[in-house]
């Protein structure tokens, strides 16, 4: 088999790959990758179907006992269904690039007047000003109705554009909050500039939420499933091997693997 040739040049943030622009338009996702690129944030509706839904809810429910939930991915098959779901692996390449990594899969579950997550970027470990390329995907799996008063996620419409984190000032304000609202099954999908909060819930019941990170190859993982590896690349294949890092010359214990040097490198350009 002949050797890919390296690549020399870089996509800008807003450009979707010609490799991957066939599966971004059969998928339905253009606008999407739009919105992401230019706004920072977007809703993927009815990523799948309501038995899905209902089962990943469920399996949050038994896993979330104290309202939250870490390591998920290796706890069972549905979350990795979930973190594999072709829309959303899709628009992770488009965000942080071909060759991206699982960062974290972890839950929630909110009941009514619980406090809230105060105003944050995602860039949290980066300092500022943000890179122009994105560095990590978050994707928040709404189990439940997104509203309002079910306590969605809250935006801030143009802090993406800042590429910096908000200060005491900008997080005790909130001003301009909007919240992300969607049907259940939904998925909202934000970068690591925009500035968010959860919302407080008002509303009776629960609200449950998978949230599902994706981070550019040259990332440090939130979560580390070395010791799970084999059996989610087992069970899932080769797409849950290059989510854990095992297509990369960067994942080895003898330092950098120079026989993935060229697929490396152009996946960082992609």
């Amino acid at each position: 088999m002949a050797r890919p040739s390296t690549y020399f040049d870089t996509l800008p943030p807003e450009a979707i790959s010609d490799e991957l622009t066939p599966l971004v338009q059969e998928l339905g996702l253009t606008e999407n990758c739009r919105q992401l690129a230019m706004e920072g944030w977007t809703v993927v509706e009815n990523a799948a179907d309501e038995q899905f839904n209902n089962q990943l809810r469920e399996q949050i429910l038994q896993d979330a006992k104290e309202g939250g939930a870490r390591m998920l991915l290796a706890r069972d098959p549905v979350y990795a269904q979930a973190v594999l779901n072709p829309k959303l692996m899709a628009l992770a390449e488009f965000s942080v690039g071909r060759g991206h990594l699982i960062s974290q899969v972890a839950a929630s579950v909110r009941r009514k007047d619980e406090p809230m997550l105060g105003l944050h970027a995602d860039h949290n470990w980066l300092p500022a000003p943000f890179p122009e390329h994105n560095m990590l995907l978050t994707a928040c799996w709404a189990c439940d109705e997104y509203t309002k008063e079910n306590g969605a996620t809250q935006v801030i419409p143009g802090s993406a554009n800042l590429r910096r984190h908000p200060d005491a000032d900008e997080v005790e304000a909130m001003a301009g909050a909007v919240p992300i609202e969607c049907s259940a099954g939904s998925i909202a999908v934000w970068d690591g500039n925009i500035w968010h909060s959860s919302g407080e819930r008002t509303a009776e019941g629960e609200r449950v939420v998978c949230h599902i990170t994706y981070t550019r190859l040259m990332m440090r993982q939130v979560e580390d499933y070395r010791e799970h590896d084999e059996r989610l690349i087992e069970q899932h294949g080769a797409p849950m091997a290059g989510l854990l890092g095992h297509n990369d010359g960067l994942f080895s214990n003898n330092g950098f693997d120079y026989s993935k040097i060229v697929e490396t490198f152009n996946n960082a350009k992609r």
